[in-house]
């Protein structure tokens, strides 16, 4: 039987999933490949690295589970990986993305299922800052939902100016 803490974190997953998707409701693919704001991410920019982010963190937070107290930051070149991520798939077709996003959260959502919830407190730093296994699940699901707020902020720029 699955542990209540890893059921529920699971669920959060997949809510911030849910709620991107909602954001997406009657978006058109020219809507999906607009800037909003000059310097701001396109609503396709913005699938690609919502795909990148859960897995990426996700690994994080396991290992973080195996490891005594690893630093968690993302490096140089992981970081131009993500912004690789962005800029390549980003161009893609949003149905496409969309694909990639949930694809993405079913992996992590089964990754998190494997996760021994006695390893959920262990300590790991990103950066100065302390964080646990469990609160890096729980940093995904919020960076997912805030990117879902994002993009729905980003859709009412696009549309006011028609």
């Amino acid at each position: 039987m699955i542990n209540s803490e890893i059921k529920e974190l699971q669920d959060d997953l997949r809510a911030a999933k849910d709620a991107v998707l909602s954001t997406l409701e009657g978006v058109s693919e020219a809507e999906a490949h607009e800037v909003p704001e000059p310097n701001e991410w396109t609503v396709c920019q913005l699938l690609a690295h919502i795909a990148e982010l859960q897995v990426f963190w996700i690994d994080r937070a396991v290992l973080i589970t195996k490891e005594d107290d690893p630093q968690i930051a993302r490096n140089a070149v992981e970081s131009d990986l993500r912004v690789a991520a962005v800029t390549v798939h980003g161009a893609e077709d949003m149905a496409d993305l969309i694909r990639q996003v949930i694809a993405a959260n079913d992996r992590v959502v089964q990754v998190v299922g494997g996760i021994d919830p006695s390893t959920l407190d262990r300590p790991g730093h990103r950066e100065e800052n302390p964080i646990t296994a469990g609160g890096v699940i729980k940093y995904v699901a919020g960076h997912v939902r805030t990117h879902a707020e994002q993009i729905a902020e980003s859709l009412r720029l696009i549309r006011q100016r028609v």
